[in-house]
């Protein structure tokens, strides 16, 4: 698996962490579309420990998001983003910031349903 790292070409520890996540994601999605071909997951212990992994997964993302968003109104008020004018650099970060704030709300709610899950699904390994 090739890791292409961003869009743009940067390469960075974030992009760099942010494309692994991607490709593991991605890589557990193929995964699971193949059990079949192989004769099925493991068992329901391994769903259940599938899906406490995603739930933690979830719950980082949840976290990081509040972290971006301060980055880029800190970068804002310091002068720091560049764009076509100043209205036009508030109006995108604060476009970004408000798109990452239902994205986190989301992210913490697919958190608690992939927690629920992983519940219901430890009943099944016993």
């Amino acid at each position: 698996m090739t890791m292409d790292v961003s869009r743009n070409g940067v390469d960075t520890p974030a992009t760099v962490l942010a494309a692994r996540a991607r490709d593991a994601t991605y890589g557990l999605y193929r995964c699971a579309l193949r059990a079949e071909e192989r004769g099925g997951l493991g068992g329901a212990a391994e769903v259940s420990e599938v899906l406490a992994s995603l739930k933690q997964t979830g719950d980082n993302i949840a976290r990081c998001l509040p972290e971006l968003t301060l980055w880029l109104e800190q970068r804002m008020c310091s002068g720091g983003l560049s764009g076509p004018g100043y209205d036009a650099v508030t109006r995108s970060v604060f476009e970004t910031a408000s798109a990452l704030a239902r994205a986190q709300d989301l992210t913490l709610q697919l958190g608690v349903e992939l927690g629920t899950a992983e519940a219901a699904s430890r009943e099944l390994t016993g």
